[in-house]
């Protein structure tokens, strides 16, 4: 992730083959791994183990499992970073981008894995630092609406750090249990919820209902 959570030394990316395929492999090791035991137990010599590499290889790639970490969940927090918060054509009602359904999505296809991350046995280390990314973001967008201390009506880091909250809180729900509602849905029914609790603490009119995922199911989301 650009802008990562702190503690991230990943080495840059090459276009050597040999190094793609090393980091492939560390990956694809770290995932199994995640799925099989949680994310703590994990240690360095397994990842090389499952890997099929020494230790001294994972180092000249990663300066530890939670760098590598980072660049396995930053390959799916990206459209987070770069995705506009909601999708509106000029004259037409808000809809939910095709990017957060899209991340739900993927989340999704590794049920496993990322509960093993942000679930009840996951790392405290990551959630907290994915809510401060989260919140640095949302606080970014804030501020390039316009938005200011004084025409807010509570400070918009409270609101930016109640989103993001809001946001990990309900996507640890939705994994803890198999994903339950279809992606678009889910992301429905997420941007609903929040939109009371973003748009008017901080003086904002919320967008006009009637928000449709890509999907095509409706819902009457603002926000």
């Amino acid at each position: 992730m650009s802008g990562k959570p702190r503690g991230s030394g990943r080495r840059p990316e090459s276009g050597d083959l040999r190094v793609r395929r090393t980091r492939k492999l560390l990956r694809e090791a770290l995932v199994a791994l995640v799925e099989e035991s949680g994310y703590e137990p994990v240690t360095v010599r397994d990842i090389a183990e499952r890997a099929m590499v020494n230790r001294a290889t994972f180092y000249a790639h990663y300066d530890g499992k939670y760098d590598l970490l980072l660049d396995v969940i930053g390959r799916t927090f990206e459209p987070v970073r770069v995705g506009p918060l909601l999708a509106r054509e000029p004259g037409e009602p808000v809809r939910v981008p095709e990017w957060l359904v899209g991340f739900l999505e993927a989340i999704a296809a590794q049920p496993r894995f990322y509960r093993g991350i942000l679930g009840d046995g996951g790392s405290a280390r990551v959630r907290a630092d994915l809510r401060t990314y989260f919140e640095g973001l949302l606080l970014a967008r804030i501020r390039a609406a316009g938005v200011t201390p004084e025409s807010a009506r509570m400070p918009p880091e409270v609101v930016a750090g109640f989103a993001a909250s809001a946001a990990l809180g309900s996507l640890a729900w939705w994994l803890e249990r198999d994903a339950p509602y279809p992606a678009g849905q889910a992301a429905d029914w997420y941007l609903e919820l929040i939109s009371s609790g973003v748009f008017h603490p901080l003086g904002l009119a919320p967008p006009r209902s009637g928000a449709t995922t890509p999907g095509g199911a409706a819902g009457p989301v603002s926000g």
